[in-house]
């Protein structure tokens, strides 16, 4: 009878140890479509277009296959910490496509207006 009592608590540990060990992290289909969405949020905007953002915008497509064989290998919790940082590369690329758009409409409309500034100092004596 103290074999029983002795290798319940026995097994209840292996158990717990076996349980926090590995095995258990999920596979992180979300991040992965997550992190898809916001490759493709990047091309819309015309990251591929600009080379800074070009450049994230090929991390984060390099760290989306890298992350996806990491959940073939069964390593979801490295795939889960690539397609994060998959993401945060799209969505930086995301973020300097979007300012260089920006800069561009700044200055189209700066030009605009020294134009019609011009043409109002010529039609003025």
């Amino acid at each position: 009878m103290t074999m029983i009592r002795c290798s319940t608590p026995s097994s209840v540990v292996l158990a717990a140890l076996l349980l926090s060990c590995g095995g258990g992290y999920p596979e992180p289909r979300d991040q992965l479509t997550e992190s898809e969405a916001a490759v493709r949020a990047a091309e819309v905007a015309g990251a591929p277009n600009t080379p800074q953002a070009a450049l994230h915008l090929k991390r984060a497509r390099e760290q989306i296959e890298a992350g996806k064989g990491f959940i073939q290998e069964g390593e979801n919790e490295r795939a889960d910490w690539m397609l994060r940082r998959a993401r945060a590369d799209a969505d930086l690329a995301l973020s300097l496509a979007t300012e260089e758009t920006q800069r561009k409409k700044a200055a189209e409309a700066k030009e605009e207006v020294d134009q019609l500034q011009q043409s109002m100092q010529r039609g003025n004596p």
